[in-house]
């Protein structure tokens, strides 16, 4: 679980810089792809329980893996842990009402966010939900939720266990109030913008899976403006430029690779990077402006190796449960 201890690390560290952070699973965390959970797996979903409570997690979706050890399992380690489960869709057979709470809002930095859960009806498991249960179409579920929170709130994110590329594109397609879509359930990851056939779009992020990243996405919020412009665009434009630009001296100087090149071939050489310097230099002057106007996000996927310190307090007690006490 050293993913948990490192994810432990990175939290506390964005908390402690005073940051309004919103701390969101997105599904598929508590078991591996497995029919039928043993006491030992039982017993690990408990200690990632009881370290979302000390990390602070406001809001867990519940993914179709996640059902494996029955509702009532995940009932327990709500009471118990106040693990903060959604699912907009999973549902009762008997008056099909939702088993968890289905959305959430909160306030951060004066900005209403809403977050709702949906759980795919898709797994790699034995069955699709739990005797008594059942999982309905997450699209239709999203809609009717969506359509409340934007009443009351500027930004909807939904969380996801979808998956699937496909899926998301339908539920952005038939879901116009989603803004941002926080994925998991596949082993693909995403950080791409899906547009609508209409006029509107939803920024979908998912990291890769089996907790190797902890995905941090960070939002510059303008009131009533959901076209949010992607400021990891500008790192990589300012290195592009640098790039350029000690190229061009090369070929000015005729150092390195440029010693066995002719003259006339790298003026013209030359004439092709300046040119290419100006547009990229444009498109980054143009990005600044929109920046200043428009809302932004930096999407920063954390990779959780060994160059990340383990927080010694989750560490502790994941060491203790490992001896049984």
């Amino acid at each position: 679980m050293g993913g948990l201890t490192r994810r432990a690390t990175v939290i506390k560290d964005l908390k402690g810089q005073g940051r309004n952070v919103l701390i969101l699973d997105a599904g598929n965390s508590l078991f591996k792809e497995k029919s039928s959970p043993s006491s030992t797996d039982r017993k690990k979903a408990r200690v990632i329980a009881r370290a979302y409570q000390r990390m602070g997690y406001q809001a867990v979706n519940i993914g179709s893996d996640d059902l494996l050890a029955g509702i009532e399992f995940l009932r327990d380690l709500q009471r118990e842990f106040h693990l903060p489960l959604l699912s907009a869709n999973l549902m009762h057979e008997k008056g099909g009402k939702p088993v968890f709470k289905t959305n959430v809002v909160f306030d951060i930095g004066g900005i209403r966010v809403g977050l709702l859960g949906l759980t795919s009806d898709v797994h790699h498991n034995e069955g699709v939900a739990p005797e008594g249960y059942f999982i309905s179409d997450p699209i239709v579920a999203a809609k009717r939720v969506a359509a409340k929170l934007e009443k009351d709130c500027d930004i909807i994110v939904a969380l996801s266990n979808l998956g699937s590329f496909r899926e998301y594109t339908k539920l952005v397609q038939q879901v116009k109030e989603v803004h941002f879509i926080f994925g998991s359930g596949g082993k693909a990851s995403y950080n791409q913008t899906i547009r609508s056939d209409r006029d509107w779009k939803a920024l979908l992020f998912q990291t890769y899976s089996k907790g190797q990243y902890l995905g941090r996405v960070d939002l510059k919020v303008v009131e009533g403006n959901r076209d949010f412009v992607d400021l990891s665009r500008r790192n990589h434009m300012e290195k592009q430029i640098k790039s350029i630009e000690r190229q061009l001296e090369s070929y000015r100087m005729g150092t390195g690779r440029a010693k066995s090149i002719p003259q006339d071939k790298r003026e013209e050489y030359i004439k092709r990077l300046e040119d290419f310097k100006q547009r990229t230099e444009a498109q980054l002057k143009e990005l600044e402006k929109d920046s200043r106007r428009k809302s932004t996000f930096i999407n920063t996927p954390i990779r959780l190796d060994d160059k990340v310190k383990e927080d010694p307090e989750i560490k502790e007690f994941i060491d203790r449960s490992k001896k049984g006490s």
